[in-house]
């Protein structure tokens, strides 16, 4: 379980977050929708303390953060070791090979040895379909294909949370739809999954929960069949404005 409690963000004068207090269970797929500008992004990175937040707290399993508060590099590992974060760009290491790309982390990290991250990232890369392209640099691979592995390697860390933080966003439809149903199939298999999006048809058929910010305020956390049926005004107006 990830809890969150009274989350504030500000930069400079601008609070972009206000309050936030959710919790996530284990085994689910959230949705984060909302107008540009709304603090989804900022709350994500918020979640692995990319962001530091003014106040609030933050508790997942036995791990509990409080804010304000100025977290050591130490403890910032050691709470990020239940979060894996898959942004927009790819940032993938163009001089590795895709292999090497994923087996990076738990070696370097983790201290897992070699043949131990070489034979799941074989494994992870079969789930993500690109098993034939191990020995690829990422230049040669396509944006959806990079995408799929900046996946493999977020889940080759083992996280009790995946965080996406709308990995389509620079991609075409098609490439687009490769991605997604990379992240479908893993919500099929019953990962716990965060994803801020746009994309409001992989919401409604993907998504177990929505939450719907505006103006850095969550103004709905409900299953996904009630907030497409939701009728107040304001997400209505999403609703339209995006389909």
């Amino acid at each position: 379980m990830l809890t969150i409690e009274n989350l504030t963000k500000a930069f400079d004068d601008q609070t972009v977050l206000k309050n936030i207090t959710v919790s996530f269970r284990e085994g689910e797929t959230t949705a984060i929708l909302g107008p540009s500008g709304s603090g989804k992004s900022t709350f994500l990175r918020a979640i692995d303390l990319l962001e530091i937040p003014e106040s609030g707290r933050i508790a997942i399993n036995d791990l509990e953060v409080t804010f304000p508060s100025n977290p050591t590099f130490k403890e910032k590992k050691n709470y990020r070791q239940y979060f894996s974060i898959v942004f927009q760009a790819y940032n993938l290491f163009p001089h590795f090979t895709v292999l090497q790309n994923i087996m990076e982390g738990p070696v370097q990290v983790k201290g897992v040895s070699k043949d131990q991250a070489r034979q799941k990232a074989i494994q992870l890369l079969t789930r993500v379909g690109l098993a034939d392209k191990q020995n690829a640099y990422p230049a040669q691979l396509s944006g959806g294909q990079q995408q799929r592995v900046a996946i493999a390697r977020a889940l080759a860390m083992e996280p009790l949370f995946m965080l996406y933080d709308e990995p389509t966003s620079a991609l075409d439809p098609e490439l687009s739809n490769e991605v997604l149903l990379t992240i479908q199939q893993l919500a099929e298999a019953g990962n716990s999954q965060i994803v801020v999006t746009h994309n409001l048809e992989f919401a409604r058929k993907v998504a177990d929960r929505i939450l719907f910010m505006d103006q850095g305020q969550l103004l709905f956390d409900g299953s996904t069949e009630l907030f497409f049926r939701n009728k107040k005004d304001r997400i209505q107006q999403f609703i339209q404005q995006i389909a």
